[in-house]
């Protein structure tokens, strides 16, 4: 159970660096400093990110569990 725990918390602590240069990336295309409309964008397109990435991140999870590496019992 700990190494399930353990393999969780690592799967979200790496999934977090492609997401800071994701973020990076859209801050230097988007330039949400120079214009309201923009602001709105970057945020819209953060808010797909956070929706895309947490689907992915609970889909692989529920994925680990399946193929029984991490089967929690009850």
């Amino acid at each position: 159970m700990k190494l399930c725990s353990l393999l969780i918390y690592l799967i979200i602590l790496l999934s977090l660096i492609p997401v800071w240069y994701i973020n990076r990336s859209l801050q230097k295309v988007l330039r949400p400093r120079e214009s309201a409309a923009r602001l709105f964008l970057y945020f819209l397109a953060n808010f797909l990110l956070v929706i895309i990435y947490t689907i992915l991140i609970v889909g692989l999870v529920v994925y680990l569990q399946k193929i029984h590496l991490c089967r929690t019992t009850y």
